[in-house]
């Protein structure tokens, strides 16, 4: 399809403007490869705006200003002119099509936005960089040669963003294809690392970053027959090369060539079957190459559908193969407690600075010489002791060395771990992290000849670092290197949703207002810090409230003291013990102790909002709703929703119907995942309602999803993000209207 072309600047300010313009105005959001190649992109963000970046850019019109140069669409949809010259202005192209049935598509048909626009996906391109995470992988991939070449390439200019002087030179970027998806590399041609992609990380000149390429999304005006892009999906190529333009000469441009050549090429490669390799009758003799894990690992699962370990998964894969670990982190995020969930019978040992020294390495007992060792060794070896050895151990105390080296050969072939939790060893002296050196390393005690430690024992340790604690200490290195892992963590929004806040019944308000705080960040979704939102203590800690005060950041073990304030003022409201007094004074005073002052006043108006009990749901199915029972927009919705996570077994079935038809199925999808957690009950629990429902509602295939979901979609938010940024406030007022 070689028609590709501009609109003109009537059809976007003038009499001739197109309906699509009118309902979803100018402006544009751009994409990470558009502005890779070069684009200038603004501070602005868009308000219907669903995409990945958030920001605009300005982009060419087909029209001139009279003056051989082109008007251009500003990245704050106003009108404008630029040289047409320049590499920076990005590209929205436009098809026109003869009819509805004609509208090029990668296979499904349109759906329509709420406001009635028609939107089709045709063709593939690069447009959103990848995570940190992700891009060290695809870099270890290319450059060990594992990863898979497929026979798509991507043209774009070779020239530097600005040579303006130099006429285009083609530069081709081969597609590869990794767990499913579909890569190019791009080198940073830009001038501008201070902005940073939606991947919110920021690259130099010269930088390789992996873009996803992923589906264009086109609009339609029904009307005039036009589809166009959605977001400027390319730039870096001139407008045209010589200051000498008029619209009448748009098809001679070097842009429109561009399009025509190579644009119309990129956007229609075949999009069937990968095929990899260049397709020659050599290559087709020889095998594609696999990595040593693709060769060593015996699971069919496709890679696709293969997710990523917790952090507690990790860590107990590291502890079940007896590998000493370090957790080290900010106070309050669960180091001890996950821990404690894995293995509740773990031997727990606080450090301290004012410590015995013989609570770690043991004592002499002067008077008759014997060594008595420290509490913790005589526990471990106790635990795996037969009932003759622990009564001989606590007749003479002396008996423990001998049976510790019987316990040791035995433990050899047990497959029960016994932990021994040192706790807060980066917050106590060097001199204190010193007795425990042989501990770690060895799993001994050195008092008298050396007590030897059951085999099946692991050492696990937890602290801060200093950015997180004034009272931390460095670790010594002798130290460090005895640990067979250090994880740095940090608060997770899926895990302490799924591992915590749902087991522990934390208050759904306080859930919900997480998961949402998260969702509106703005912030890439690989960014899961729950604690401090989005801010390293040493920044937060930095704001001051009205009193000169430091602002508070609040961590998991903060959040759940929330939680417990307000079931305590609810339970006391419930029994009258607050008659008389402004209740909102109280609450909102409570929640004040607790958050910075610039969240207080958001979490009271979110835990505020209208809802309604399990039990009201449940009596209500058989009564119905009146419109002011209904949630009216996407925060109530979503209250709505948590509020009803509480319900018991019998209620889930009506609370489901609730959501799924006031609430819309998104939510569904998430309060199926979010009542369920982790409890294989609850989950076949929803399965059963899923089948039951498969047939007279949507149609779509759910019954997999709550099991698989858990899995996939341990970071809660970003499976809330996926779901929900489709709503904007325009098309839920849409919505509401339609309703009402």
């Amino acid at each position: 399809m070689s028609n590709f072309t501009f609109l003109t600047e009537e059809q976007y300010f003038g009499s001739d403007k197109l309906e699509i313009l009118e309902k979803r105005g100018t402006k544009a959001a751009i994409t990470d490869f558009s502005i890779l190649l070069g684009a200038y992109v603004s501070d602005y963000h868009i308000d219907n705006d669903n995409s990945l970046e958030g920001r605009t850019g300005y982009y060419w019109t087909k029209s001139d200003d009279g003056d051989n140069d082109a008007r251009v669409v500003h990245d704050t949809g106003s009108s404008r002119t630029d040289y047409v010259s320049t590499r920076n202005g990005g590209a929205r192209p436009t098809l026109p099509f003869s009819s509805i049935s004609s509208i090029p598509t990668n296979g499904e048909s349109g759906k329509r936005g709420r406001d009635g626009i028609l939107e089709v996906e045709y063709g593939y391109y690069p447009q959103k960089a990848v995570s940190k995470d992700m891009q060290e992988r695809l870099e270890r991939a290319y450059r060990s040669g594992s990863i898979l070449r497929t026979r798509n390439s991507y043209t774009t200019d070779s020239r530097k963003y600005d040579d303006y002087n130099e006429k285009f030179s083609e530069k081709q970027h081969e597609e590869y294809e990794y767990n499913g998806k579909r890569y190019v590399r791009i080198e940073v041609n830009s001038g501008k690392s201070q902005y940073a992609l939606s991947n919110g990380e920021s690259y130099r000149d010269g930088d390789n970053v992996w873009v996803e390429v992923q589906p264009v999304k086109w609009l339609i005006d029904e009307k005039e027959k036009i589809m166009l892009t959605d977001k400027l999906i390319f730039s870096g190529v001139q407008f045209n090369h010589t200051r000498d333009y008029h619209t009448r000469d748009f098809d001679k441009t070097d842009i429109k060539t561009f399009m025509d050549k190579y644009l119309s090429r990129d956007l229609e490669q075949s999009r069937g079957t990968i095929t990899l390799g260049e397709q020659t009758e050599e290559t087709e003799r020889v095998p594609q190459r696999k990595s040593r894990l693709q060769k060593l690992n015996p699971d069919k699962i496709k890679t696709a559908d293969r997710t990523r370990m917790t952090d507690t998964e990790i860590i107990q894969n590291w502890i079940e193969v007896g590998e000493s670990v370090l957790l080290r982190g900010p106070s309050g995020i669960g180091k001890t407690e996950r821990i404690k969930t894995l293995y509740p019978d773990l031997i727990y040992m606080k450090l301290t600075n004012n410590m015995f020294p013989e609570k770690v390495v043991g004592s002499v007992n002067l008077q008759t010489g014997q060594s008595i060792p420290p509490d913790f060794a005589k526990t471990a070896i106790m635990q795996e002791a037969t009932e003759e050895e622990k009564k001989q151990i606590e007749e003479n105390i002396q008996s423990i060395y001998d049976i510790a080296d019987t316990v040791y050969e035995r433990s050899k072939d047990s497959d029960k771990k016994v932990v021994i939790m040192l706790d807060e060893l980066l917050n106590v002296k060097p001199a204190v992290q010193s007795l425990v050196y042989t501990l770690v390393l060895n799993r001994m005690v050195e008092i008298g000849k050396g007590l030897k430690l059951p085999d099946n024992v692991v050492v696990v340790a937890t602290g801060n670092q200093k950015k997180y604690s004034s009272v931390a200490e460095d670790l010594a290195e002798p130290l460090e290197k005895r640990f067979d892992h250090i994880l740095d963590m940090e608060p997770k929004v899926g895990e302490w949703i799924t591992e915590y806040a749902i087991p522990q019944k934390i208050h759904p308000s306080v859930i919900g207002y997480m998961l949402s705080k998260y969702n509106n960040s703005g912030k890439s979704e690989d960014i899961q810090d729950i604690g401090y939102f989005y801010e390293e203590p040493d920044v937060g800690e930095e704001h001051l409230d009205r009193n000169g005060c430091k602002g508070r950041t609040n961590d998991p073990r903060g959040w759940t003291s929330i939680s417990n304030t307000l079931y305590n003022f609810e339970r006391n409201l419930e029994q009258g013990k607050y008659e008389g007094k402004d209740v909102e004074d109280i609450i909102q005073r409570s929640i004040n102790s607790k958050l910075r002052e610039e969240w207080s006043a958001e979490f009271f108006d979110f835990y505020n909002l209208p809802t309604l009990t399990p039990e009201e749901v449940t009596k209500g199915m058989g009564e119905g709703y009146t419109q002011a029972d209904l949630p009216r927009d996407i925060s109530e919705r979503f209250a709505y929703m948590t509020a009803l996570i509480t319900a018991d077994e019998t209620q889930v079935e009506s609370c489901r119907e609730f959501i799924r038809k006031h609430c819309d199925p998104e939510y569904l999808e998430v309060f199926d995942i979010y009542w369920a957690g982790n409890d294989e009950r609850k989950m076949e629990k929803i399965s059963e309602l899923q089948e039951m429902s498969l047939s007279l509602h949507t149609g779509k295939e759910t019954k997999e999803y709550v099991v698989d979901g858990i899995a996939k979609y341990t970071d809660i938010g970003q499976m809330y993000s996926e779901y929900l940024t489709r709503d904007s406030k325009e098309e839920v007022r849409s919505e509401d209207n339609e309703r009402s």
